[in-house]
This record gives structure tokens, C-alpha cells and sequence, in this order.
């Protein structure tokens, strides 16, 4: 059995996930159907209005940011037990004894946490899609922004990755993990330097960049912040495997 193989069987047998699991999509259905009834309810009051919000806009783009509030749990929880468990019962030592690259190891294991955090969001993007083609809305906006959120939960996975090789306690690198997420997140609401008409801690925010998705126009600076934001997280993860290696030769 291979360390993906390992990875995927370790969670997907684990009770607190499946629970997780099962809360993430109550709540995701919760948001949905309470999205749908707000907009359904406000229909009068729109048809006064000259730019009222489109379903688009009231209803599955709310679904999708409130979907990448959830996944900072999902992933504090997944991503957070990756390296830090191994503490616990000689894992560290059934690494150092794979006769793998770093970056081997690191695919496999990060392959295995995305599969796992993708399994959360699967029902939220079902019910989007379904609503598409019950509306008939056009699927490029929405395919964007499914790919923000994609995206995001890739970022996240990579930092919270690189935060549980650092940590020894999964308790504590679940805790710390959404310590981190949530400050990076909150950066967004920054007013720091919005006098000089730039706020560039803002654009330091996953949240931030992530909204350039939910636009009519796509950032390729917010692109290039998740792809470049993922390959700095899984090389100083692979840099802290290398010294952990190290440490235990």
C-alpha cells in the first residue's frame, strides 16, 4: 500500500471526518435552500428595480463564498493531520524508511488531503449545477467560479500542509491551522493604506483574490497568487521533510 493509498484509508475510516462530513452538508443545503428562499421572497422588491441581482448574484455566488468560509475547517481538520499525527506511532520513521523523493511523498499525501476536502464540496457544486440548468444561466461564470474555489481550498490545503510538518500535537496544528487561515483570511477587511488609494496587506488575503473569481473579469494577478501561493507552501514543506529526514538519520 502506497502513502496515497495510506492517506485516503486513514480518512476515510476516520468517524470525525464522516461527521464533519455530514455537518458540512447539512450546512451547505441549509445555505442553499436559504439563499434560494431570500431571493424568492425578495422578487416584488426586485422588479422595482433597475439592477436588480440576478440569480447569479443572489443565489450561487453567495452559495460558493459561504462554501469557502466552510473549508477553512474542512481543511484546518484534513491538512492539519497530515505530518502532525505521525508524531504518534513511529510515523515519522515509516517515512524516513520509504524509499522516495520528498516531492514523492509530498504528491502523494497532498493528492490524497485534496481528494478528501473535494469529497465536502462535491454536494454544494451538484446544487449549483443543478440550478444552472434548471435557470439556464450561463455556465462560464459559474465553471470561474467553482475554479476560485477549487483554487482556494488548494491554497489553504498547501499552507495548513506546511503548518502540520511543523507541529508535533494534531490538536494543536489543527488549532493553529485555523489561527492562520482565519487571520490570512480576515486580512481582506484591512483598512491599512486605503487613504493612498492601494490597500496592499488586502491583496496579501486568499479571500481577497478569491472574490476576483466571483467578477466578470477573471485577475490573472489572483491567478497567479493561488499557483505561485501552492508551489512556495509544498516547497517549504519539502524542505522541513528534508530536515526531518535529516534529523532521524
Amino acid at each position: 500500500m502506497n502513502i496515497f493509498q495510506a492517506e485516503l484509508k486513514y480518512y476515510l475510516r476516520s468517524p470525525i471526518i464522516w461527521l464533519i462530513m455530514a455537518l458540512s452538508a447539512f450546512v451547505s443545503a441549509w445555505s442553499f435552500l436559504l439563499s434560494i428562499e431570500l431571493f424568492t421572497s425578495m422578487q416584488v422588491k426586485f422588479a422595482e428595480m433597475s439592477d436588480a441581482p440576478t440569480i447569479l448574484q443572489g443565489i450561487i455566488y453567495p452559495v460558493i463564498s459561504a462554501q469557502a468560509k466552510l473549508s477553512i475547517l474542512i481543511v484546518a481538520i484534513v491538512a492539519g493531520l497530515s505530518f502532525s499525527r505521525l508524531s504518534i506511532n513511529n510515523g515519522w520513521s515509516l517515512i524516513k524508511g520509504q524509499q522516495q523523493s520528498e516531492w514523492m511523498i509530498i504528491k502523494q499525501k497532498y493528492l490524497a488531503i485534496l481528494l478528501v476536502a473535494l469529497i465536502f464540496i462535491i454536494p454544494a457544486i451538484i446544487a449549483i449545477f443543478s440550478l444552472v440548468i434548471i435557470a439556464g444561466l450561463k455556465i462560464i461564470p459559474i465553471i470561474m467560479a467553482i475554479c476560485g474555489l477549487i483554487l482556494l481550498l488548494m491554497w489553504m490545503l498547501a499552507l495548513a500542509m506546511y503548518i502540520s510538518s511543523l507541529v508535533a500535537n494534531s490538536g494543536f496544528a489543527i488549532l493553529l491551522c485555523i489561527v492562520v487561515l482565519l487571520m490570512s483570511w480576515l486580512l481582506s477587511q484591512s483598512s491599512v493604506g486605503v487613504e493612498w488609494g492601494k490597500n496592499w496587506l488586502q491583496a496579501l488575503s486568499p479571500q481577497y483574490h478569491f472574490q476576483q473569481f466571483l467578477s466578470a473579469y477573471l485577475s490573472l494577478a489572483s491567478l497567479f497568487y493561488f499557483i505561485a501561493g501552492i508551489t512556495i507552501c509544498l516547497f517549504a514543506t519539502r524542505i522541513r521533510l528534508i530536515h526531518k529526514r535529516y534529523l532521524l538519520s
